[in-house]
């Protein structure tokens, strides 16, 4: 599919939806002898980033960026320098962007989104998975101004479960934890209600992918998925039912928006006032994982399995205090300080002044995804005054 930057220039984000949305319409007859989601179809993808100073027109100096920061891997580097990169500015908040692979001889396209507000960026496409993964996704990793977002698996079966019209057909679910001998990753398609509770109580596995399907009077007129790492995609939707499924993008990415910034937002950081007989440290904010499906461990223990899954790389520089009960955590990548307060099982991060969602967010999905799925997640904040 071909974007034409005409085609955008003065469009809102519902139009460019309902525009994109044409590219996955399906007859009667399509849908009804379509016996499986995915294969050879290509889909429309959208992937919701937090926005970290991109600006729409600026892919050049960003792509410069990857070659010239000390701090970009190699990975990053040898990414820019076997690709090329195009961007065509359509409007204030919107751009095609281009990614050309001369050794392959293509060329991937998306468009970049802005939100109203600034605070996020969608990156839409249609680029078939076996490519995407290789250009698109790469890319949002290796670019230190986006990080796609994330939610828990709660949130996450939240999200889906609003979907008006809606049931679960289908969803992918693991389970990880460093003290019990197995780990689980269960795919389930053609979902029967119920079956990913059973999924839980049997395995404690926990969802990153939920298929949906969604009826429109009364026939399953939309299918689409929605992922824990930022990716909303729209696999197949009836011919007559595009508004329908425009309003369902709009109210996914509404929520999506609005659950990772009740998870991850630092609305009070901490501020240390001096005052004559001592000082005060203003406002507080606070994000909890608790409660997981293990075992109570010493304090210890869960500092030696936060070392050796979360803290042993080159993003983090980390150092023990208070006695061993608190992990001081620089991240590199973000160039953010923050504090992990241990409370076995549970662990607290506590945001300091230089901590924005971006360090919390990812330290949460290193915990997720290396130490332990089991955690739920909420967070904490007040502008209190601690004497």
């Amino acid at each position: 599919m071909e974007f034409d930057p005409a085609d955008y220039t003065g469009k809102s984000k519902r139009d460019i939806l309902r525009e994109l949305v044409e590219y996955v319409v399906k007859t009667d007859e399509e849908m009804e002898g379509k016996t499986t989601r995915s294969g050879g179809q290509t889909d429309l993808n959208i992937y919701l980033c937090d926005n970290q100073g991109f600006e729409i027109g600026d892919v050049d100096h960003w792509v410069h960026q990857l070659t010239e920061d000390d701090r970009i891997t190699g990975h990053a580097e040898n990414f820019a320098s076997e690709h090329t990169f195009a961007e065509d500015v359509a409007d204030d908040d919107i751009s095609i962007v281009t990614i050309t692979t001369p050794a392959k001889g293509r060329e991937d396209e998306f468009l970049f989104v802005a939100t109203d507000d600034g605070d996020y960026v969608w990156v839409i496409t249609t680029v078939h998975s076996d490519w995407r993964d290789k250009t698109i996704e790469r890319f949002l990793d290796y670019l230190p101004c986006l990080e796609r977002l994330y939610l828990s698996s709660d949130d996450l079966e939240d999200l889906t479960s609003d979907i008006r019209d809606s049931r679960v057909s289908g969803f992918t679910a693991k389970y990880h934890a460093p003290n019990r001998e197995r780990d689980a990753t269960l795919r389930f398609t053609g979902a029967e209600p119920g079956d990913l509770e059973k999924a839980e109580d049997a395995f404690d596995a926990k969802p990153t992918r939920i298929d949906f399907d969604q009826t429109n009077s009364p026939s399953t007129a939309i299918q689409g998925a929605n992922t824990n790492n930022g990716r909303i995609s729209m696999r197949s939707v009836r011919d007559g039912s595009e508004p329908k499924a425009v309003e369902t993008l709009l109210g996914i990415t509404e929520e999506y928006q609005s659950l990772d910034r009740a998870r991850f937002d630092v609305e009070f950081s901490p501020e240390l006032r001096k005052l004559e007989n001592g000082f005060t440290v203003d406002g507080f904010t606070a994000v909890e994982l608790t409660e997981p499906d293990r075992d109570d461990a010493a304090t210890e223990e869960l500092v030696d399995e936060l070392e050796t899954h979360v803290l042993n790389g080159n993003r983090y520089r980390h150092g023990i205090r208070d006695g061993g009960t608190k992990i001081r955590v620089f991240d590199t990548e973000h160039d953010e300080t923050f504090d992990v307060a241990l409370e076995p099982p549970d662990i607290v991060l506590y945001a300091r002044e230089t901590t924005s969602a971006l360090s919390l967010r990812e330290f949460v999905r290193e915990v997720y995804e290396k130490l332990d799925s089991t955690y739920s997640l909420a967070k904490k904040q007040n502008p209190v005054a601690i004497q």
